[in-house]
Protein backbone atom coordinates (compact mmCIF):
# COMPACT_ATOMS: atom_id res chain seq x y z
CA UNK A 1 0.00 0.00 0.00
CA UNK A 2 2.61 2.04 0.68
CA UNK A 3 4.64 1.63 -2.25
CA UNK A 4 1.14 2.04 -4.30
CA UNK A 5 1.03 5.84 -2.33
CA UNK A 6 5.15 6.59 -2.97
CA UNK A 7 4.52 5.68 -6.87
CA UNK A 8 2.09 7.82 -6.99
CA UNK A 9 3.45 10.92 -5.63
CA UNK A 10 6.45 10.13 -7.46
CA UNK A 11 4.25 10.33 -10.86
CA UNK A 12 2.38 13.65 -9.74
CA UNK A 13 5.56 15.33 -8.50
CA UNK A 14 7.09 14.47 -12.40
CA UNK A 15 4.10 15.37 -14.46
CA UNK A 16 3.96 18.58 -12.34
CA UNK A 17 7.55 19.24 -13.24
CA UNK A 18 7.24 18.60 -16.96
CA UNK A 19 4.27 20.87 -16.68
CA UNK A 20 5.92 23.82 -15.06
CA UNK A 21 9.14 23.34 -17.33
CA UNK A 22 6.51 23.39 -20.47
CA UNK A 23 5.22 26.49 -19.49
CA UNK A 24 8.57 28.30 -19.10
CA UNK A 25 9.47 27.60 -22.51
CA UNK A 26 6.44 30.54 -23.82
CA UNK A 27 7.90 33.04 -26.00
CA UNK A 28 9.15 35.71 -24.40
CA UNK A 29 6.31 38.50 -23.60
CA UNK A 30 5.39 41.53 -25.76
CA UNK A 31 5.94 45.30 -24.03
CA UNK A 32 2.22 45.36 -23.55
CA UNK A 33 1.97 42.06 -22.33
CA UNK A 34 1.52 40.69 -18.74
CA UNK A 35 4.04 38.40 -17.51
CA UNK A 36 1.98 36.48 -14.97
CA UNK A 37 1.01 32.79 -16.11
CA UNK A 38 -0.36 30.46 -14.46
CA UNK A 39 0.28 26.32 -15.30
CA UNK A 40 -2.57 24.38 -16.29
CA UNK A 41 -4.04 21.85 -13.90
CA UNK A 42 -2.04 18.37 -14.96
CA UNK A 43 -3.84 15.00 -13.87
CA UNK A 44 -1.66 11.70 -13.83
CA UNK A 45 -3.66 8.40 -15.93
CA UNK A 46 -4.02 5.53 -13.17
CA UNK A 47 -4.37 8.13 -9.91
CA UNK A 48 -7.83 8.39 -10.06
CA UNK A 49 -9.56 7.20 -12.65
CA UNK A 50 -12.79 8.78 -11.51
CA UNK A 51 -11.81 12.59 -11.83
CA UNK A 52 -12.80 14.67 -14.25
CA UNK A 53 -10.73 16.48 -16.68
CA UNK A 54 -9.86 20.25 -15.83
CA UNK A 55 -11.57 22.84 -17.36
CA UNK A 56 -9.39 24.53 -20.09
CA UNK A 57 -8.51 28.21 -18.88
CA UNK A 58 -7.37 30.84 -22.34
CA UNK A 59 -4.40 30.19 -22.69
CA UNK A 60 -1.79 33.75 -22.88
CA UNK A 61 -0.36 34.31 -25.81
CA UNK A 62 1.42 36.98 -28.36
CA UNK A 63 -1.24 38.71 -30.56
CA UNK A 64 -0.13 38.87 -34.30
CA UNK A 65 1.13 41.90 -35.73
CA UNK A 66 -2.75 42.27 -37.40
CA UNK A 67 -3.84 42.19 -33.88
CA UNK A 68 -1.42 44.20 -32.38
CA UNK A 69 -2.14 46.43 -34.21
CA UNK A 70 -5.61 47.26 -34.55
CA UNK A 71 -5.37 47.34 -30.99
CA UNK A 72 -2.68 50.29 -30.55
CA UNK A 73 -4.89 51.94 -33.28
CA UNK A 74 -7.90 51.54 -30.77
CA UNK A 75 -6.31 52.38 -27.67
CA UNK A 76 -3.03 54.12 -28.45
CA UNK A 77 -2.11 54.98 -24.72
CA UNK A 78 -3.27 51.71 -23.01
CA UNK A 79 -0.34 49.53 -21.47
CA UNK A 80 -0.52 46.48 -19.25
CA UNK A 81 -2.75 44.39 -21.65
CA UNK A 82 -3.27 40.61 -20.73
CA UNK A 83 -3.49 38.55 -24.32
CA UNK A 84 -5.75 35.38 -24.34
CA UNK A 85 -6.82 32.93 -26.68
CA UNK A 86 -10.32 32.00 -26.65
CA UNK A 87 -10.97 28.21 -27.53
CA UNK A 88 -12.27 29.79 -30.84
CA UNK A 89 -8.71 31.08 -31.88
CA UNK A 90 -10.02 34.47 -31.82
CA UNK A 91 -7.48 36.75 -29.38
CA UNK A 92 -9.12 39.06 -26.71
CA UNK A 93 -7.12 42.14 -24.85
CA UNK A 94 -8.22 42.57 -21.17
CA UNK A 95 -7.11 46.05 -20.27
CA UNK A 96 -7.85 49.27 -18.03
CA UNK A 97 -8.60 52.18 -20.21
CA UNK A 98 -8.53 55.20 -18.16
CA UNK A 99 -9.54 53.07 -15.03
CA UNK A 100 -12.09 51.57 -16.76
CA UNK A 101 -12.01 47.55 -17.27
CA UNK A 102 -12.65 46.43 -20.72
CA UNK A 103 -11.61 43.86 -23.23
CA UNK A 104 -11.90 44.05 -26.51
CA UNK A 105 -12.23 40.38 -29.11
CA UNK A 106 -10.46 40.07 -32.43
CA UNK A 107 -10.37 37.26 -35.29
CA UNK A 108 -6.47 36.35 -36.01
CA UNK A 109 -6.64 38.82 -38.78
CA UNK A 110 -7.30 41.95 -36.62
CA UNK A 111 -11.25 42.64 -36.90
CA UNK A 112 -13.14 43.27 -34.14
CA UNK A 113 -15.65 40.82 -33.18
CA UNK A 114 -16.83 42.89 -29.97
CA UNK A 115 -15.43 45.22 -27.17
CA UNK A 116 -16.89 45.15 -23.26
CA UNK A 117 -16.91 47.58 -20.95
CA UNK A 118 -17.65 47.48 -17.40
CA UNK A 119 -19.69 50.27 -16.06
CA UNK A 120 -21.77 51.27 -12.84
CA UNK A 121 -25.46 50.63 -13.16
CA UNK A 122 -26.17 54.10 -12.79
CA UNK A 123 -24.21 54.71 -16.26
CA UNK A 124 -27.00 52.27 -17.83
CA UNK A 125 -29.49 53.88 -20.09
CA UNK A 126 -32.69 54.69 -17.84
CA UNK A 127 -34.58 52.27 -20.27
CA UNK A 128 -32.44 49.66 -18.86
CA UNK A 129 -32.41 50.74 -15.35
CA UNK A 130 -36.14 50.66 -15.26
CA UNK A 131 -36.65 47.36 -16.84
CA UNK A 132 -33.90 45.97 -13.69
CA UNK A 133 -36.18 48.09 -10.91
CA UNK A 134 -39.28 46.47 -12.62
CA UNK A 135 -37.87 42.97 -12.79
CA UNK A 136 -34.83 42.64 -9.96
CA UNK A 137 -35.58 45.40 -7.45
CA UNK A 138 -35.04 43.59 -4.59
CA UNK A 139 -31.39 42.20 -6.42
CA UNK A 140 -28.11 44.82 -6.26
CA UNK A 141 -25.53 43.27 -9.68
CA UNK A 142 -22.29 42.30 -9.63
CA UNK A 143 -21.19 43.46 -12.36
CA UNK A 144 -22.73 45.43 -15.27
CA UNK A 145 -21.24 45.86 -18.91
CA UNK A 146 -21.76 47.09 -21.80
CA UNK A 147 -20.98 44.61 -24.86
CA UNK A 148 -20.63 46.17 -28.59
CA UNK A 149 -20.58 43.58 -31.23
CA UNK A 150 -19.16 44.62 -34.73
CA UNK A 151 -22.48 45.22 -35.96
CA UNK A 152 -22.71 47.78 -33.84
CA UNK A 153 -25.32 46.23 -32.08
CA UNK A 154 -25.09 46.42 -27.98
CA UNK A 155 -26.72 44.85 -25.16
CA UNK A 156 -26.23 45.24 -21.45
CA UNK A 157 -25.25 42.50 -19.20
CA UNK A 158 -25.86 42.30 -15.67
CA UNK A 159 -24.58 39.53 -13.30
CA UNK A 160 -26.48 38.67 -10.16
CA UNK A 161 -25.63 36.24 -7.60
CA UNK A 162 -28.17 33.55 -8.96
CA UNK A 163 -28.70 35.10 -12.83
CA UNK A 164 -27.23 37.12 -15.84
CA UNK A 165 -29.65 39.31 -17.31
CA UNK A 166 -29.02 40.39 -20.87
CA UNK A 167 -30.97 43.67 -22.29
CA UNK A 168 -30.99 45.83 -25.61
CA UNK A 169 -30.92 49.73 -25.00
CA UNK A 170 -34.54 49.49 -24.74
CA UNK A 171 -34.72 47.54 -21.87
CA UNK A 172 -35.95 44.48 -23.62
CA UNK A 173 -34.51 41.17 -22.70
CA UNK A 174 -32.27 39.65 -25.47
CA UNK A 175 -30.37 36.36 -25.76
CA UNK A 176 -26.95 36.89 -26.97
CA UNK A 177 -25.71 39.77 -28.78
CA UNK A 178 -24.70 37.31 -32.35
CA UNK A 179 -24.22 33.63 -31.82
CA UNK A 180 -20.86 34.34 -33.57
CA UNK A 181 -19.29 36.25 -30.27
CA UNK A 182 -18.96 32.69 -28.19
CA UNK A 183 -15.49 33.02 -28.20
CA UNK A 184 -13.72 33.77 -25.19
Amino acid sequence: MNKKILTAAIALSITATAALAQTKQLSAPTKTENTTTTPAPTTSPGLNSTTKPAPTTPQVVTPPDAVASKFKTMYPSVQGVNWMMGKQGNYAAMFKNNGTECRTVYTPAGVVIREVTVVQKTALPKSVIASLDKNSADKTPKRCEEIKNAKGKTIYVIKYDDKVVRLDADGNEVNQVDETDKDQ
